[in-house]
């Protein structure tokens, strides 16, 4: 089934709250990972498969069980919100309309990481990393049009605000 898609991410942390807010006003069906999971844990093939790595990059093999169990997630619905990057690998090429960035997560990363004694360097570094690695994935899977990074210090209702804008947009 042909689908409009929308990959959220802002690990790496758990969904931000204004995704849910996004996908109600853009009529996106949030699938939740956890569903998927569970869809999977049920497959003796697809747990083979996980247990030789669990990210997309280091076992493609295992993108055929996330599609799989997508379809069985997803149903019937047309338009769906996915969350995490992961995803833009799982799929196939064309599969994904757009993504959207949140690096709110990875900012909250680096206080924890300071209150907890690493050096500024130590942790402007891995978020730097870390952000430009999300970025990187994204754009090697959708032109830069369709990705959007929405601005770390914007409250919650201006994000929503923002991806909402962006999705409706693209379709």
């Amino acid at each position: 089934m042909k689908r409009f898609v929308i990959v959220f991410d802002n690990e790496p942390a758990t969904p931000a709250p204004w995704i849910a807010t996004a996908c109600a006003a853009t009529q996106l069906h949030f699938v939740d990972n956890d569903a998927i999971i569970e869809v999977m844990s049920k497959n003796k093939e697809a747990q083979k498969v996980l247990l030789e790595g669990p990210s997309p990059d280091k076992n493609p093999k295992a993108a055929a069980f996330y599609k799989e169990a997508l379809e069985q997630v997803a149903g019937d619905k047309t338009r769906v919100g996915l969350y995490s990057t992961n995803w833009l690998q799982y799929l196939d090429k064309g599969a994904v309309n757009g993504c959207v960035i949140d690096f709110s997560g990875l900012e909250e990363q680096r206080a924890q990481g300071l209150a907890q004694g690493l050096t500024q360097k130590q942790v402007d570094d891995y978020v730097k990393t870390y952000s430009a690695q999300l970025q990187n994935k994204a754009l090697k899977a959708l032109p830069a049009d369709r990705v959007l990074t929405l601005p770390v210090k914007e409250p919650v209702a201006k994000k929503a605000e923002l991806a909402t804008a962006f999705i409706k947009k693209l379709g």
